[in-house]
Formats: C-alpha cells, sequence, structure tokens
C-alpha cells in the first residue's frame, strides 16, 4: 500500500511537471517574461522539494523518515503563507501542488518506520552548531517571507493574481523548515542538509541571474543566501551522526552479581 501510494504521488507529480512544461511550451506570455522568472523558479524549487523528498522512500525508507517529513513541508509552508495573506485561494487552492500534496500526506500516514521514527529525535542527536546556522538565516529569511506576505495582501498586480508572493514566502519557511529539520538530525537527515541549502543557493543565484524579477534578492543578500548554503552544507559534511543508544522501552540485560 506505501509502495502504491508513492506510485500515486509521483504521478500526480509527474502529471503537474507536464502540464506546466506544456504550458510553458505553448509560449504564454506570463512564462516568457523574466519579471516571473524568480517566481517561477520558487515554484519550482517547493515542488522538486516534495518530489524528491517522495522518490527518496523508493529504497529503504526506513532510513530516509526525514526525507518524507521533508516532502510534505513546502505544502506546509504554502499553507502557512496562504493563512498569513489570507488568501487560501490564490496562494493554495490555486496551487496544483495541492493535489500531490494531499497524496503525499497520505504516503507519510502509510510510512513504513511509524512511530520508530520520532525516537530519532533525541536531544543527543541535535547538531547546534546547524541550528544556530539556521537561527541566523532565520532573521532575514522571516523579514524576506513578511515583506512578500503584504505585497500579496496590499499589491494588485498579476503576480498577486497568480499567488507568486505567497510562493517566495513559503520558500523562505521552506528553507528554515527544512534546514531546522537538518539541524536535529532525525534518521536520514543528511539529505535534507543538502536540500536546505541548494534551496538557498536557488534563491541567491536566481536573484543574481534576473535583478530586476520581483521578489529578487538584492546582491548584497543574494551573495550571503549563497555564502550561507556553503557553509551549511559544509557544515553537514563535517558532521558526524549521533551514536545509536539503546531503546529505553527494550528490557535491560541481566547483570552478573556476585555472593560475598
Amino acid at each position: 500500500i506505501f509502495a502504491f501510494y508513492i506510485a500515486a504521488t509521483l504521478t500526480a507529480a509527474t502529471i503537474i511537471g507536464l502540464i506546466t512544461v506544456n504550458i510553458i511550451d505553448l509560449g504564454m506570455q506570463h512564462f516568457g517574461e523574466e519579471a516571473h522568472r524568480t517566481h517561477d523558479v520558487a515554484y519550482g524549487a517547493l515542488f522538486t522539494t516534495l518530489v524528491v523528498g517522495v522518490v527518496v522512500q523508493l529504497r529503504r525508507p526506513e532510513r530516509n523518515g526525514a526525507g518524507m517529513v521533508m516532502g510534505l513541508i513546502p505544502s506546509a509552508s504554502l499553507l502557512l503563507a496562504a493563512v498569513l495573506v489570507d488568501d487560501l485561494d490564490r496562494v493554495f487552492e490555486f496551487n496544483p501542488l495541492r493535489y500531490a500534496a494531499a497524496v503525499a500526506a497520505v504516503t507519510a500516514l502509510l510510512h513504513p518506520a511509524g512511530r520508530t521514527f520520532f525516537r530519532s529525535f533525541r536531544l543527543a542527536a541535535v547538531s547546534w552548531p546547524l541550528v544556530a546556522l539556521v537561527a541566523a538565516a532565520a532573521v532575514p529569511l522571516l523579514f524576506f517571507a513578511g515583506t512578500n506576505v503584504d505585497r500579496q495582501r496590499d499589491v494588485t498586480d498579476m503576480h498577486t493574481f497568480m499567488g507568486h508572493y505567497g510562493f517566495m514566502a513559503a520558500l523562505a519557511y521552506t528553507i528554515i523548515g527544512v534546514g531546522m529539520l537538518a539541524g536535529l538530525r532525525p534518521t536520514g537527515w543528511r539529505l535534507t542538509a543538502w536540500v536546505a541549502a541548494l534551496l538557498a543557493a536557488v534563491l541567491g543565484a536566481t536573484s543574481l541571474l534576473y535583478p530586476d524579477a520581483a521578489s529578487s534578492l538584492a546582491i548584497g543578500w543574494a551573495l550571503a543566501a549563497i555564502a550561507w548554503a556553503a557553509a551549511f552544507v559544509t557544515l553537514a559534511a563535517r558532521t558526524h551522526d549521533a551514536p545509536i543508544t539503546t531503546d529505553p522501552s527494550a528490557p535491560e540485560p541481566a547483570r552478573l552479581t556476585h555472593a560475598g
């Protein structure tokens, strides 16, 4: 059943992707303008994060629980952005990503790791340096998200109609969420570290390539995003996995006693 829902999620994602590509191939003006390029890349980053989180479940899902959680974060971030701007229609319901997200949620509930995955969240496993890097990035990211939330709520233009500012806020929340998940280091956490870094790097690189596009970062902040991504993935690569501890629910081994 779990494998069936993985296939169903990927099928939904493939259909959405093909429709999007078909729209681009038709040469619709909206997707052809550089003004939308940063928003388009942000949507692609959210969509890809979900797909990657599900794809890694095809092999040894019990060791990739963090990837499954990661796959749910973009949709949760979009929903949060939609609630904050009080615009569920444009930011979330208008977004075809919700179809794949709904099936992915069922897939997560059927994950073979079950409650065992949550036992991998231990204080001893937390990488405080990674958490500190995420906390440092959260300040400008939340400001960036707040700016786009205000735009989605107050500005009236094509970006607002398509929910694009909400996408940018969701991307900021996703970077924070996935990065924090990596810092907590549950089972399968290394993939999440790479994804968090890549999302930040993509945002920075896109802003440099299309500085005049709506929602692009200023040059200084774009370079900072890329530098943060490099620092985060480097630190993650040097971070060793936490030692495995005995399951607290397991019975203690018998102890030898000596008389006299």
